[in-house]
């Protein structure tokens, strides 16, 4: 919502700056060409009026004092009329021959445009840029040439008070706050809006993503009677459905698999009978074992399926996780002896002991069956302050980057003789436990899927 509100605020912003600053800039560059014509009108008519024997007899005789003053008295008499805050005369070699008025400002200005007064004795007119002094106060020089008698140049120097320049400031300075102003306006009906209708739907995407996840959950639509509510409702309708299909499956699968699991019984009963009463013949005892075998291998998928499709149960006790690991090795050790499997770490959590058994076996079955017998495989457990972190590693094939997604799919296996649920049983059992399960990596070293659970 805050990111709406931003995003929101920087756009109208944005907006209100690409309008506002092209016009105050070009406000500004016209109010200064207008001061620029009007002061080389200026100097054009006080260069007129100037008597230039007198700036050719100061420039030959700087210290003359009498030339000075009636200069001086000629300039004092044209600062106002001309609206002028300095005006001076300067010689070729840039020294300031004669200054009125703010002198300071005259001194900087001959300082900072050197250009300019190299386009003056050149012949030129030419008009400075914008410049400000020590106390903030912004001028405008004007130069132009003095041409004397003795063929030498004087250039004739003009200073004038931008004052237009702090009114367009000012105007600069309401165009932020104006900005700043609407930022938070934009912000405030941002957020609103955000909470009538982002957010809800933000709800919306993530009950679909936990529908989409198998994980479906009370959605509340807050007594909405708009589009988003019906939208709600509905895919709490399809949520209802989904929920009640899926029970169903399970009650057929349960069914089936009982019906199944008898018959089965009696055949393995029967092949190990076979396998006694045979005259001890080497094909008589190879088909019976294969029967058995056989057997064995369908009552196995018909126990997955059953495990599947049982209730959650929430008897759990306080349990040491290291303890039923080992149990789960001792069980996996039976059927691959020659495997080395490590556990490092301890800890505790709450848990159904049985079913995380059966968890475990099946991750580190997984990994022996993508490894051989040279591999290690190891289980770390960390204790982080909320949850207890599992690590199950082995150093066998890699998982294929285009079928990592779908590894926790029920009945997706690579396997020839593979149903598909070890890995869907798991992460079951594991969500049952207010836990997850995902796969951390999968490359050429091997492969590692990371377990958490709460501690509490």
């Amino acid at each position: 919502s805050l990111k709406i509100a931003l995003v929101t605020g920087s756009l109208v912003i944005l907006v209100i700056l690409s309008v506002s600053i092209p016009i105050y800039w070009q406000t500004r560059q016209a109010l200064e060409k207008q001061l620029s014509q009007h002061m080389k009108s200026n100097i054009t008519l006080l260069r007129k009026k100037l008597d230039f024997s007198l700036v050719e007899f100061l420039n030959k005789y700087p210290e003359s004092l009498i030339v000075k003053d009636s200069l001086k008295q000629f300039f004092n008499r044209n600062l106002l009329q001309f609206s002028a805050n300095t005006i001076y005369l300067i010689q070729k070699s840039g020294i300031i021959l004669l200054a009125v008025g703010k002198e300071e400002s005259a001194v900087k200005s001959v300082m900072l445009h050197k250009r300019e007064i190299s386009q003056a004795l050149d012949g030129k007119t030419v008009s400075s840029p914008l410049f400000s002094d020590i106390s903030g106060n912004h001028y405008k020089s004007v130069f132009s040439p003095v041409f004397l008698s003795d063929s030498s140049i004087t250039i004739l120097a003009i200073d004038a008070n931008a004052d237009y320049l702090e009114e367009t400031t000012k105007l600069h300075r309401q165009i932020f706050t104006i900005g700043g102003i609407v930022l938070l306006i934009s912000i405030v009906v941002s957020l609103i809006l955000s909470q009538t209708l982002t957010h809800p739907l933000y709800k919306l995407t993530q009950f679909a993503s936990e529908i989409g996840k198998g994980r479906g959950r009370t959605f509340s639509l807050e007594s909405r009677n708009d589009e988003i509510g019906f939208l709600g409702k509905t895919m709490q309708k399809m949520q209802s459905e989904i929920d009640q299909r899926e029970k169903e499956n399970k009650e057929l699968i349960a069914s089936v698999s009982h019906e199944i699991r008898n018959p089965l019984g009696g055949m393995q009963v029967n092949a190990e009978l076979l396998l006694e009463e045979s005259k001890h013949t080497s094909e008589s005892i190879k088909y019976a074992k294969a029967i058995s075998r056989e057997v064995k291998h369908l009552s196995e998928i018909v126990e997955s399926f059953l495990t599947y499709a049982r209730p959650i149960e929430h008897n759990t006790i306080f349990t040491n996780i290291r303890q039923i690991l080992q149990e789960s090795v001792s069980q996996i050790l039976r059927e691959f002896p020659s495997y080395n499997i490590s556990i490092v770490g301890n800890g505790e959590a709450n848990i159904h002991p049985g079913k995380m058994r059966h968890a475990f076996y099946n991750l580190i079955k997984n990994g022996i069956e993508a490894s051989d017998s040279s591999n290690n495989i190891e289980v770390e457990i960390i204790n982080d302050k909320t949850e207890l972190k599992i690590h199950f590693r082995n150093q066998g094939k890699s998982i294929p980057p285009g079928i990592q997604p779908q590894i926790f799919d029920a009945f997706f296996s690579t396997k020839a003789s593979g149903v598909g649920l070890g890995l869907t049983i798991t992460k079951s059992i594991v969500e049952q436990h207010g836990g997850n399960i995902y796969l951390a990596s999968s490359d050429e070293n091997g492969t590692e899927f990371v377990l958490t659970l709460p501690k509490s």
